[in-house]
């Protein structure tokens, strides 16, 4: 387990790169989705991180290629953009699905720190208007012309451990389970930014949704013999729908900060508090990060 100060200083570093990389995305134009598979590498000291992606959807396969003495492993993180919905007093008033719509994309930026590769990133922006459902009495559900930007990045830190349990086949047909710790491991964080959510409901939030898959592969005994990986902790597990109101890793994988900026009108910006609502059902963590809604709504802010 980490202590607390090597973990602020990991979130501090996601953070950074968030707030980089946010930049490198709004900054460009995203090209046409196409059918073109875009993979992208970085190498570390026993480890490589990959990201891949195709198609039209705001989603990135990041993976993780971790090898030591004993073990290759892959952690493969299906990461993806679902949706948006607006809240009210804990009533979901209205939503959008993110499949609802095609989404034009970034080519992969390497992240950088001092210098030195630390991650990958991929920026989306939606190509068409989005379809919002209402719920009864509260709009007119419809197609809408809004802005949303999602980057979702990846990147590596020597520092985390993840501990993979599975299951060895014998030669004489009999099992055995095996633990063992994967040393580094990656971070995954979003950004993103909405402009234009048609509700006019006041003191509302918006909660932004991602989906992250983990599917783990195992190799032991230097390589030579397959293993069936049956939990990765922290990651797996199994949980109620939980609140988290500080910035940390959540399930030791996803960077939560929060803090977001809003703006109406021609107001000026203001930094708010934001909040992450969080499901892990086996393989599967389901995130909502909940912002006051606003005619701009940009996640992370950067400052308190």
């Amino acid at each position: 387990m980490l202590e607390k100060k090597a973990l602020a200083i990991i979130i501090a570093l996601s953070l950074l790169a968030v707030g980089s990389t946010s930049y490198v995305a709004l900054a460009t134009s995203p090209a046409p989705a196409s059918d073109e598979l875009l993979v992208e590498n970085v190498k570390f000291d026993n480890a490589v991180l990959v990201g891949a992606h195709k198609g039209d959807l705001a989603l990135v396969a990041y993976g993780l290629i971790a090898y030591g003495r004993a073990h290759t492993t892959i952690l493969a993180y299906a990461f993806a953009f679902v949706g948006i919905a607006e809240a009210q007093n804990e009533t979901v008033v209205a939503y959008a699905r993110a499949g609802n719509t095609t989404w034009a994309n970034s080519d992969f930026h390497v992240i950088e720190q001092d210098g030195r590769p630390i991650g990958l990133a991929m920026g989306f922006r939606n190509s068409g208007p989005l379809y919002v459902e209402f719920s009864e009495g509260y709009g007119e559900s419809g197609y809408y012309d809004m802005n949303i930007t999602v980057v979702l990045m990846a990147f590596y830190h020597p520092g985390l451990e993840e501990t993979v349990l599975a299951r060895v086949r014998r030669g004489d047909n009999s099992t055995s389970l095996i633990a063992y710790d994967v040393h580094g491991g990656v971070i995954l964080a979003a950004a993103f930014k909405v402009e234009g959510w048609p509700s006019e409901l006041e003191g509302t939030h918006l909660v932004v949704g991602f989906a992250i898959y983990l599917k783990a592969f195992s190799w032991v005994g230097k390589g030579h013999v397959r293993a069936n990986v049956v939990a990765v902790s922290p990651f797996c597990g199994s949980t109620r729908p939980r609140l988290e109101r500080e910035s940390g890793l959540i399930r030791g994988t996803f960077a939560f900060v929060n803090r977001a900026i809003v703006k109406n009108g021609d107001s000026e910006p203001e930094v708010v508090r934001a909040f992450c609502l969080y499901q892990v059902s086996g393989w599967l963590l389901k995130l909502g990060i909940i912002v006051p809604k606003a005619d701009v709504v940009a996640y992370p802010a950067r400052r308190g």
